[in-house]
């Protein structure tokens, strides 16, 4: 390759690069405006990080990991999952419910999450304390396709076997007795809307988990809002303190009104 290619093939990478980059913070300036008003992020604060793949191997399913510091793990009221460059922006919000408090420093905490992408984008966390405070992250991913695209091979048995939920309660090791992670499973398609039922030539409806309220001993632990940007079988992995209150349960609903359960003694 001659030199002058070779700068000309640079320059022309960079200008996509910076195209990309340029309709991203579009996209993330009106996104921020719809779900946040005027209110104050800050951003790269430290307190929360995105961990996920810089370039998905499948756009359909592109695992997202969140990590909330322990300075504030313990005031966190709400987290929002925002997908800048897909059609629904906000994959998903986790509310902490204000009747489950877990004392003193709790440490860092650790939210899981499997997502789809439609286009290259920014995936970011926003975080709000019960003071108000907003604090953000975010991670670059590259992929396309995610929304439209679906990895079932027999729509039959998807169908047949919707909606069973699992319930895993595991230690955390790296933290002592003291500490579980609390991961929901849940079978179900979540059809977006835009993919193609390749039997039928035409648009599946759209239909997918839209809330899972977990529950730790006999009080309300968080309220998980889930739309069409998360992949399908949704799973959902929160850590939190164990205080020894057991038995965990997941309530699960879908945008047809249909509901499932699950619970673990463990």
């Amino acid at each position: 390759m001659s030199a002058t290619r070779f700068i000309i093939c640079v320059a022309a990478a960079f200008l996509a690069s910076f195209s990309a980059a340029l309709a991203d913070d579009s996209a993330w300036s009106s996104i921020r405006k719809e779900l946040f008003a005027d209110r104050a992020i800050s951003e790269d604060s430290g307190m929360v990080r995105v961990v996920a793949p810089k370039r998905a191997e499948d756009a359909a399913v592109v695992p997202i990991t969140v990590y909330i510091s322990g300075q504030i793990a313990n005031r966190a009221k709400r987290l929002s999952l925002i997908i800048d460059e897909n059609p629904a922006p906000l994959a998903a919000a986790i509310n902490f419910d204000t009747a489950y408090r877990e004392g003193g420093d709790i440490g860092d905490r650790t939210i899981e999450a499997r997502v789809r992408l439609n286009d290259m984008s920014a995936v970011r966390a926003v975080l709000e304390t019960d003071d108000g405070t907003l604090h953000a992250a975010s991670q670059y991913v590259t992929g396309a396709g995610g929304c439209t695209s679906t990895t079932l091979k027999d729509m039959d048995e998807a169908m047949a076997s919707l909606g069973k939920t699992r319930l895993h309660v595991y230690d955390d090791a790296t933290r002592g007795e003291a500490w579980r992670d609390l991961q929901t499973q849940i079978r179900h398609p979540n059809f977006s809307g835009m993919q193609i039922d390749i039997k039928t030539n035409t648009y599946l409806p759209a239909h997918f988990v839209e809330r899972v309220d977990l529950t730790v001993g006999d009080r309300p632990f968080a309220q998980i809002e889930s739309g069409m940007s998360v992949s399908e079988n949704p799973s959902f992995r929160i850590s939190f303190a164990r205080h020894g209150r057991f038995p965990v349960k997941a309530v699960v609903r879908d945008t047809n009104g249909n509901l499932f359960d699950a619970s673990s003694g463990s």
